[in-house]
Formats: C-alpha cells, sequence, structure tokens
C-alpha cells in the first residue's frame, strides 16, 4: 500500500478542527479495513512517518520547523483550508484559550501568513469561517468530491450529521472519562489525541464579528496593519 497524504489547514478558531475530523470520518469510511493515520504538526516532525503506508491526514495551523513544511506541502495531493477574519481569530484565543493578545496575535499571523501562501495552490479549496460552512451540509459534499472520495449521499449526510455542533458538545463532555486524553497542566485543558478535539472547543457561540466587543480599537487596528497585506485579509 502506498502513502498519500490531506493536508488540513487553518486559522484559529476558523473551524478547523471540525474540517479535520469531516476528512477523517470520510477517509475511515473509504477505508474500513484501516490504513488511515492522523496527525497534528506545528514544530520539528519526524518525516519518514509520512512514509508509512495509508492515508495520512495531517492537521496545521502554523509550523515552525521549515523542513517538516517543506515535507508535508511536498507529500500533499489536496489541500483544505479554513480561514477566518482574523481579529476574532485572536479575540477567541483570547476568550477561549486565555492567551494575552500578543502571543495570540502572534500565533494568529503564523497561521494567516502560511494559509495565505497556500491559497492559491492548484490543491487547495478554502472554505470562508464567516460564510457559515461548517452548518451548510452541502460543505461535506463539496469536500468529499474535492478530495476524491468516494462516498454516496448517505454516508456523507451521516458523517455531516456527526459533526453538528450540539453533538460534537455531547462528545467533548466525554473527554474526562475516555482513555488516552491529555490534560495541560497549567490550564487543565484536555485533547482527545484521536480527534484533536480540546475541551476548550466546547460552549462557543460562533459568532462572527465579536471582536468588536472584545478586542480595544488599539487591538483590532494593530491586527489589521498586521495582516492587511494578505489578501485573504480585506477589513
Amino acid at each position: 500500500m502506498s502513502s498519500s497524504l490531506i493536508w488540513c489547514v487553518g486559522i484559529y478558531a476558523s473551524a478547523s478542527t471540525w474540517a479535520f475530523n469531516l476528512v477523517r470520518e470520510m477517509a475511515l469510511a473509504t477505508r474500513p479495513a484501516g490504513g488511515v493515520t492522523p496527525h497534528f504538526c506545528a514544530g520539528a516532525y519526524d518525516e519518514r512517518r509520512f512514509n508509512m503506508p495509508g492515508l495520512h491526514i495531517v492537521k496545521t495551523h502554523e509550523v515552525t520547523d521549515a523542513a517538516t513544511l517543506a515535507a508535508i506541502g511536498a507529500r500533499a495531493r489536496k489541500l483544505l483550508l479554513t480561514v477566518r477574519d482574523p481579529r476574532d481569530a485572536v479575540a477567541s484565543m483570547m476568550d477561549y484559550q486565555l492567551y494575552g493578545f500578543e502571543p495570540a496575535l502572534a500565533h494568529v499571523e503564523a497561521a494567516v501568513e502560511l494559509c495565505a501562501s497556500l491559497a492559491r495552490d492548484p490543491r487547495a479549496l478554502v472554505l470562508n469561517y464567516e460564510s457559515g460552512f461548517a452548518a451548510q451540509p452541502e460543505t461535506a459534499a463539496e469536500i468529499a468530491a474535492h478530495l476524491g472520495f468516494a462516498l454516496g449521499a448517505a454516508e456523507i449526510a451521516r458523517i455531516f450529521e456527526s459533526l453538528r455542533r450540539e453533538k460534537v458538545e455531547s462528545y467533548i463532555a466525554t473527554l474526562p472519562h475516555l482513555p488516552g486524553v491529555l490534560r495541560e497542566r497549567v490550564s487543565g485543558d484536555l485533547l482527545d489525541p484521536r480527534t484533536h478535539w480540546h475541551s476548550h472547543h466546547a460552549g462557543r457561540s460562533g459568532e462572527s464579528g465579536r471582536w468588536r466587543q472584545r478586542l480595544t480599537p488599539e487591538q483590532a487596528e494593530r491586527i489589521t496593519d498586521r495582516l492587511s497585506r494578505l489578501y485573504i485579509f480585506k477589513p
């Protein structure tokens, strides 16, 4: 069995974990005998793992290691990008992950720059958070077609329904009782390494434009000044 790779890239708080899980579930449905390996990459990563047989689904926000970034990009047959107004992404990191403004801005800027560098790649499908794609059933069919998954309409609908917000919230509520769940020592945040759902993913409003209440005018202006040069963000 040869290896192939699908790269899910997302700005923080852009429904990137939802998109990753949609892709993962579609892959599992088309490969019932196995051979699906999910990864999360942020820094240096042993690229030999990408050579293991089967389908690799890689989720990233930012990748700090140039060799890892090049390895993922060279191996990816398809890209799925989720983007969002970085002002809302910064506000979300401050509210739900308890980041200060400066570190939140640094992380979001790195993720936005990566998405912008890939958005015109012919392998990429770009989904804009403000369109509400994660709540639209047709999104699942669009993603399946882009990635080349041969799934019937009923199976696509089943997978989409399993990832509706209320279903995800119910799953996150079980994290304290699941085996293999990791706990962040300082914040107590829980992470399921299989799905990459965090406890901080629960209880979110999904509202766009919330940065207007959360950020100061000076903070919003700093984000705009830093990122308006990137065509995927035009305030």
